[in-house]
């Protein structure tokens, strides 16, 4: 009976904590780093931080990493799923506070074999400081992957764990565990015989297999009547589909099934298929009516790339939001311009002189750019020399990125990244590092020079140790970066705000608060007057200069070249031949010509006109369709000819003529 009221207890104390199987829970991109080292730590703890505040499910791998001192982790404490695999490696804090992680599904698994990893966690100055507690108080299934955990030589509790419980199918997945070391504290009195993660009464491990009754996968108690339906995964609080902590499949709105509902059903009275009303698509484990912002809708599933066959299509809903899918191609797939990783380039990781002449051309690269050092070296294996300014300059036409953009090296001869001043949208469906969608970092350069970016759409952005770098402070980062994402912008360690004033390099007295992207009138996100092209002016020439304009809206626009400038006045309301105020040579109609129409095939007959003093273009009095000879305006001159018409009559004989 004790047993059965502490089991009571801790199912509600996990419900008054929030953890529910509901939709809707705040979901986050994880990281694949392993244990690459950060730019700095700094960096790496906002980086985390930036990546965890507010976030429930890990659709990813959590990778907590090279963390020293005693920083604020508690915005760890939301996090109650990872589709991926838990990495907790080089930090020395004490705890890491994964209070409300409850199952861990390794969809992905560290070193191929480990969905909890927990090693090298020691101070390596100050002996006896070092990871104590993984505080996983709510872990209680992992689906996929065994467990490791060594090298933590201050770390308690985990020997104590009845990993039986917790790893799904333990015999045949790799369990290495270290020793308990000495003077550990022991579990609290609450837990009676069983195991702890931490020595409060809160600490005592959560089992949900070992003592459920015969044929239950999981439980909420001891009893034949605490068993959890099958879709259930990591516990329950009832015996239903909706009674999961969470699912073993997927989560269809807090109801767990094998599948999402499907985008057919069958209509049992016309004996067909039917599109299905109700269907959704499966995004990690859970069932969703659309897939998220930056995810490619497929038939059935939310993914970040379309597969073979399939061509990726954006169309524009009526309200102006996109809507991203995936569609077979109908015979051969149309040509596109592959980046890092995907296609004729998947296992390459950096841009270089043997694949740069790849994207001549391209206005959209599907995968990624990545600029290291090695761009730029002479690979003798190859025979290639590095990059050159000329090779960067088969950029120029790039205007969007579906993976990341990385820039870690860079030509010291260049000033900016003004080789991507028409790249417009990053995507970032693949992320650097699992990270970054747009990295910027240890470069020479003064200034961006990304003019034309209006769009980061996931991942972090890293502007880092550019020691020259001005103008990016002025940039309005909060609507770059799409809302789902967040402020997710770590900016350091460049050029100081003081100095670039005092040197001048601020933006242009052209550009709006807004900011820029760099100096000059070329470089502002949005202008204090108009706009032409992409350069900010004070006026535009409406009734000056050669080439006449009209504003539309902030912008300049030239008039048709057939307008003719009127001094005094607009020369046009319009940029077409029919909105010129005056013509420069002729007028046909409405519209503004070069010449009047002579011998112009139309339809299905020919256009003569001749223009009169007023130079405008009449039509002629007679019409010819061949060579004729034309009078002194070019109208066709009407010549009188005779013919003589014959006829066979019955009395044709022998089929001639009589």
């Amino acid at each position: 009976m004790e047993a059965d009221r502490s089991f009571g207890f801790v199912w509600v104390l996990l419900l008054l904590l929030g953890i529910t199987a509901a939709t809707g829970r705040e979901v986050c991109l994880g990281t694949d780093m392993k244990l690459a080292l950060p730019s700095s730590l700094e960096n790496h703890y906002e980086m985390l931080r930036l990546l965890y505040t507010g976030c429930q499910v890990v659709h990813g791998n959590l990778e907590i990493t090279h963390l020293q001192g005693t920083p604020d982790l508690s915005f760890l404490q939301g996090i109650v799923e990872v589709q991926g695999y838990v990495l907790i490696a080089h930090v020395s804090v004490r705890s890491v506070p994964l209070d409300n992680l409850r199952i861990i599904r390794g969809s992905q698994l560290y070193n191929s074999s480990y969905a909890l990893a927990v090693h090298d966690n020691i101070h390596l100055i100050q002996v006896g400081l070092g990871l104590r507690e993984l505080r996983l108080r709510s872990l209680t299934e992992i689906l996929l992957g065994g467990v490791y955990i060594w090298g933590n030589p201050q770390l308690c509790f985990p020997r104590n764990i009845n990993w039986e419980d917790t790893v799904t199918k333990v015999q045949n997945k790799p369990l290495h565990l270290e020793d308990i070391p000495k003077n550990c504290p022991l579990c609290s009195s609450a837990c009676g015989s069983g195991g702890c993660w931490g020595e409060t009464n809160q600490d005592c491990q959560i089992l949900t297999s070992v003592q459920c009754s015969s044929g239950c996968l999981r439980c909420k108690g001891p009893k034949p009547n605490d068993c959890c339906h099958v879709q259930c995964a990591a516990g329950c609080t009832g015996p239903k589909d909706s009674d999961c902590l969470a699912c073993r499949h997927f989560n269809d709105s807090g109801t767990c099934k094998d599948n999402c509902p499907p985008p057919t059903i069958y209509d049992p009275i016309t004996f067909q298929s039917k599109p299905n009303k109700d269907k959704k698509f499966s995004f990690g484990a859970t069932c969703v009516k659309q897939c998220p912002h930056n995810y490619l809708a497929m038939e059935v599933a939310c993914t970040m790339v379309c597969p073979k066959a399939n061509k990726e299509v954006i169309t524009v809903e009526p309200d102006g939001l996109e809507t991203q899918k995936c569609e077979k191609c109908e015979g051969e797939c149309p040509k596109v311009c592959y980046g890092l990783g995907m296609g004729n380039l998947q296992g390459v990781t950096v841009v270089d002189a043997t694949n740069i002449g790849m994207f001549v051309g391209c206005d959209k690269i599907y995968g990624s750019l990545a600029f290291l050092s090695d761009s730029f070296k002479v690979n003798a294996v190859s025979n290639s020399t590095g990059l050159q300014l000329s090779d960067l300059e088969k950029l120029k036409s790039i205007q969007e990125i579906t993976g990341y953009l990385y820039i870690d090296a860079w030509p010291d001869y260049l000033d900016d990244l003004s080789v991507f001043e028409n790249l417009k949208v990053i995507r970032g469906r693949m992320l650097y590092k699992g990270v970054l969608s747009l990295g910027v970092q240890s470069l020479q350069i003064e200034s961006l020079g990304l003019r034309s970016l209006r769009s980061v759409s996931g991942g972090l952005v890293l502007i880092h140790n550019n020691s020259r770098l001005c103008y990016s402070s002025s940039l309005p980062w909060n609507s770059l970066l799409h809302p789902a994402q967040g402020p997710n912008l770590i900016r350091s360690n460049n050029q100081d705000q003081q100095t670039c004033v005092s040197q001048g390099r601020i933006c242009d007295p052209l550009c709006a608060d807004a900011g820029c992207w760099g100096p000059g009138p070329s470089q502002c996100v949005s202008c204090v007057n108009y706009k032409r092209g992409t350069e900010c002016v004070e006026q535009c020439n409406v009734l000056q200069g050669s080439v006449r304009e009209f504003v539309d809206g902030f912008n300049c626009v030239p008039c048709h070249p057939e307008c003719q400038p009127v001094n005094g006045s607009a020369s046009c309301t319009g940029p077409g031949p029919d909105q010129c105020k005056e013509c420069m040579h002729f007028q046909d109609g409405d519209v503004c010509v070069e010449r009047c129409p002579s011998g112009v095939k139309e339809d299905q007959h020919t256009v003569w006109k001749y223009f009169n003093a007023t130079r405008h273009c009449l039509p002629c009095e007679t019409n010819c369709t061949v060579s004729c000879p034309l009078d002194d305006r070019g109208c066709p001159i009407q010549q009188k000819t005779g013919f003589v018409h014959l006829s066979a009559t019955s009395e044709t004989e022998g089929g001639g003529l009589k």
